[in-house]
């Protein structure tokens, strides 16, 4: 077997192991309740040992709602694959799309941790803190398209925020048409308006507006 052979296996086995302690950290804190929740549990329940629990995550907090460094690396590797000249928003619609497959196959897993944090209000910072780390990493991606610093220009940082907006009102969207509506359709026209400037929609209001 060949290095890069070997190594993609590698990073395969990482990623299922990974995925195999949030699901058994996730399914055991429902069954059992967050209180009951232990790493021990978890480790059991997932088959391996305390030391490779260690290796992924910092706590059981961490593996219930801590970032998808995964996800993120997928997410930041793709827009840097887009060509060159196109415009940053439509990269990231270009991948967001491409990506509205897994987004409905983690459905589950998400609703399942938005209903874990409701029970346990505590668990509200760990899961917002996700969530901007999400959008961070977006905004790097954006600034590593557009030769920005990510800590000082402001560019990257406000398409970050119009892009993951966007992809939580379609989110939300479909879960509220009880997911018989398209997620990728919904994405499409939630980048549609970003596109668009936000101009708001029908002439009359458009012509009032700017007055």
């Amino acid at each position: 077997m060949d290095e890069v052979a070997l190594l993609g296996r590698r990073d395969r086995k990482k990623t299922e192991t990974r995925e195999a302690l949030r699901s058994a950290a996730l399914r055991l804190a429902i069954e059992r309740g967050y209180d009951r929740l232990t790493v021990e549990a978890i480790t059991e329940a997932a088959d391996v040992s305390l030391r490779t629990f260690f290796n992924y995550f910092s706590s059981k907090d961490d593996a219930l709602l801590g970032p998808d460094v995964d996800r993120a690396g997928e997410l930041a590797a793709a827009v840097a694959a887009r060509p060159a000249g196109e415009a940053p928003v439509a990269a990231l619609r270009a991948v967001f799309l491409d990506l509205a497959g897994s987004f409905a196959e983690r459905q589950p897993m998400w609703q399942a941790r938005v209903d874990l944090v409701r029970a346990n209000p505590q668990l509200w910072p760990r899961m917002v803190a996700g969530f901007t780390t999400f959008e961070r990493s977006v905004t790097e991606a954006v600034a590593a398209r557009t030769a920005c610093d990510p800590d000082v220009d402001l560019y990257p940082s406000v398409v970050a925020a119009a892009v993951v907006g966007a992809l939580r009102v379609a989110v939300a969207q479909w879960r509220a048409a009880a997911e018989s509506a398209s997620l990728p359709d919904l994405l499409a026209a939630a980048f549609d308006v970003l596109a668009a400037g936000l101009t708001a929609p029908g002439s009359a209001l458009t012509t009032r507006t700017s007055r």
